[in-house]
């Protein structure tokens, strides 16, 4: 396994994404990244302001895209993060806790709110923090590919009415489409059913 990380930060932390991202020959996922960044700030465009902390997670939050696939398991095995049963299903599903675990220990990240808002932004969770949620709305809203851009054009419409909305309308589809998916992960479950017992008021 190659060692993922060793990687000399600098003063620079921006450059310095763009620089990991490099290293392990992931251009895409970081192009990805500033996508989500652009995202993030037409949220800031619609409300005045975003939260802080926000944008250093959107940075941070596909880190671990970097960990080639067949040593994802073996990754979360010598680094102690923990693996439920039905992410061993789909392991890519990990990439958000490895995130998670490389913006901490190799970018130095410290803040539990950032920390969280990558470690859930594929998932998302119960009672989630207006940090999480940006992170995961601007995921979400920068998706291109075909079959997504229009979830994506749909989320940047319902963001108008607020963040919450917006979460539940993806949460909604996504629970509605549950059996085609590979793996409808339990933070996501329980994600759903906060937002609909909530915020079903708002739709």
């Amino acid at each position: 396994m190659r060692d993922y990380l060793t990687f000399q930060t600098s003063n620079n932390f921006k450059s310095d994404i763009k620089e990991y991202f490099i290293k392990f020959h992931n251009e895409e996922t970081y192009q990805h990244t500033l996508d989500v960044v652009e995202e993030l700030y037409n949220i800031k465009g619609e409300y005045g302001f975003i939260e802080e902390g926000s944008e250093t997670a959107c940075y941070c939050h596909d880190l671990g895209r970097v960990v080639k696939y067949d040593e994802i398991l073996d990754f979360c095995k010598k680094n102690h993060i923990e693996v439920t049963e039905e992410e061993k299903l789909l392991p890519s599903i990990l990439h958000q806790k490895i995130s998670r675990y490389i913006a901490e220990k190799v970018f130095n990240i410290k803040d539990k709110r950032i920390l969280d808002a990558v470690r859930y932004h594929t998932t998302s969770r119960a009672n989630p923090s207006v940090i999480e949620m940006e992170v995961f709305l601007a995921d979400k809203m920068s998706w291109k590919e075909e079959g997504y851009k229009e979830i994506a054009d749909e989320i940047r419409n319902v963001i108008k009415v607020s963040k919450e909305n917006a979460m539940l309308y993806y949460l909604r589809d996504l629970n509605k489409n549950k059996e085609s998916l590979k793996l409808y992960h339990l933070d996501s479950i329980k994600a759903f059913e906060y937002f609909k017992e909530s915020y079903s008021h708002l739709t």
